[in-house]
Parts: structure tokens; sequence; C-alpha cells
């Protein structure tokens, strides 16, 4: 499979995400917002929006048939995160005078999984191969999500023994991928009446724009570009950007996989820190100063560290 990515293709999917981060930070600067509403806009976020979004693109992309091993992507997807968590909270061992442990280790376990990759592929795939790698970005998504939506909030809450409770899990987002599992496994896929799916549709792709919104102005609020401590944030971005991929790149190189699944493997282990992390934070009590400031630096890397992986990987997987 030809790798096409260029430097002006990340870029541009990068800087789409800035340009909306700035609106949101000039509505905060401005006064047009406050703490209040980005509060609101957080919960959401989470009760309605990302939820209507599981809920369209689960029911309209995914099918058991066509994906018999549909399983294994959702399964990597906790791998990584949980891999990459264990790989944060060794490298925090060695930071000295920081006290946002859990906030650290978050940083570097979740990536930017969704939007990032999505628009990446997009911009440099067509036909079969780009369809095929977009399903593997809505399956790897569900792994991701009932993780980050479940397990997340009480590991930065500090609660996360309540994870025996079962309850704990039925959240809205998590509800939402187990109702689109059981509605294509008992009427397929995209057999969603449209007086249904349109809204669903709707409200869902107002998802992202709106995180986007919301992190400009949790940006503003805590000047994450202007962190107090540097340290941290460079050892984060070192471990996310350069230590994890480093890892998985030396395990695809042994492991019988596919290229389409190797690449796509590799791919998610180069993207920054997921953004889905701030709005979690704004409801959890977490250090919400740092994990702004991870998600913009590493975005920022990112324009720079994505192609050299790239073009590594196509130096040692063609």
């Amino acid at each position: 499979m030809q790798v096409e990515f260029t430097f002006i293709t990340i870029s541009l999917a990068i800087v789409k995400l800035f340009i909306l981060m700035a609106v949101g930070y000039v509505l905060y600067d401005r006064k047009f917002i406050d703490n209040k509403f980005t509060g609101t806009l957080s919960l959401l976020l989470i009760r309605l929006f990302f939820p209507a979004l599981i809920i369209s693109k689960m029911t309209t992309h995914f099918s058991y048939n066509e994906y018999a091993h549909w399983w294994f992507l959702p399964l990597c997807a906790v791998i990584f995160s949980l891999s990459g968590m264990l790989l944060g909270l060794g490298i925090y061992r060695f930071l000295k005078g920081f006290g946002s442990a859990r906030e650290f280790v978050c940083g570097c376990g979740f990536q930017n999984c969704g939007y990032l990759p999505m628009n990446l592929i997009l911009f440099s795939f067509a036909g079969m191969i780009g369809e095929r790698l977009l399903v593997y970005v809505f399956l790897f998504t569900l792994g991701f999500n009932i993780l980050m939506w479940s397990l997340v909030p009480l590991f930065l809450s500090g609660k996360l023994k309540l994870a025996i409770n079962p309850k704990v899990f039925l959240n809205a987002p998590v509800v939402a991928i187990l109702f689109s599992l059981v509605w294509v496994g008992l009427f397929g896929k995209e057999s969603m009446p449209s007086l249904v799916a349109d809204p669903l549709r709707q409200v869902g792709q107002a998802a992202f724009p709106i995180t986007m919104l919301t992190l400009g102005a949790y940006l503003r609020e805590y000047k994450a570009y202007a962190p107090e401590n540097k340290n941290p944030l460079i050892a984060c971005a070192f471990t996310k950007l350069v230590l994890f991929p480093a890892l998985v790149l030396a395990l695809l190189l042994v492991l019988p996989l596919g290229p389409d699944y190797k690449f796509f493997l590799f791919l998610q282990s180069i993207m920054p820190t997921a953004v889905s992390l701030v709005i979690i934070g704004s409801y959890t009590g977490a250090d919400n100063k740092f994990l702004s400031s991870s998600i913009f630096f590493t975005h920022l890397t990112a324009i720079f560290s994505i192609p050299v992986w790239l073009a590594v990987y196509k130096l040692l997987l063609r």
C-alpha cells in the first residue's frame, strides 16, 4: 500500500484544528462566553453530541458481516491506551516536583484517534482502500471510547475503585456504543430510518467544532500556551510522539499483519494527545491547565513529527 502523506497534507489537517481553537479563544477572551458556558458545552458534548456522533457513524458504516474480525481494532485501541498509560507512568517517575500524575499518564495514553487520522486518510487515499481505512477508524474509536468515557473520568477523579460497579460504565457515550452494536446486529447497517438518522447525523457533526471551540476557551482560561513548568510537557510529548511510536513500529516489524492493518496501527501510534481529555477534565476536577497545554503542544509538534515518522515507516515497511 503506497503512503503519500506530505508535510502540507498534515499541516493543513492540524491547522484546521488551531483555527477552530482560535475562535473559542477569542470568544472567551472577549467575554462572549464564560466558565459557566464552557462547562455547559462540556456536559452537552458528553450527554448529547458525542452519543449522536457515535450512533450515526456506527450504524452507518459498521457491519458484522463485512468485518468478521471487527473486535481486533477495538482491542488494539484498548491495548494502545493502557500501554501508553503504563509508559507514561514509568516516565512520570523521573519527573521532580510535578504533582499531576493522572493527567500526565492520560496525556501519554490517549491520542487524537478520530478526527486527525480520518482527515489524513481522506486527503491521501481514494476508493476501496480509503473507505476500508475509514471503517478502521470507526472500529478503533469503539475501543477508545469505551475507555475514554468510562475509566478515564474515574481515573482522573481518583475514583478508579468504583470501576467494580457496572453502573459507572453506563454513561451516555458508552450506552451509545452498546446501542449501535445491538442495532446493527438486529437490523444491519444503514437501517435506521432517515427520520431519526438525519437529525442524529446533523447533531453528531457538530461534536467536533464544538469540542475545538471549548478547547480554545480552556486554552485562554488556563493560558495553556504559556505553561509554568515545561519539563512535564516535554516529557509527555516525547513519550506520546517519539517513544510510543518507536515501540509500536518495532512490534509491527515482526507481527504477521496485513499491510493495511500495519499502516493503520502505526498511523494511530503517532497521533498527538486526545482533545476529549480536556472535556473530561472539566467535570472531574483534573488539572486542565496541563491537559490543555499537552493537547496544544503535542498537536503543534505533530506537524513535524508525523511526516518524519511516516518517512521512517515507508523506509522500513514498504
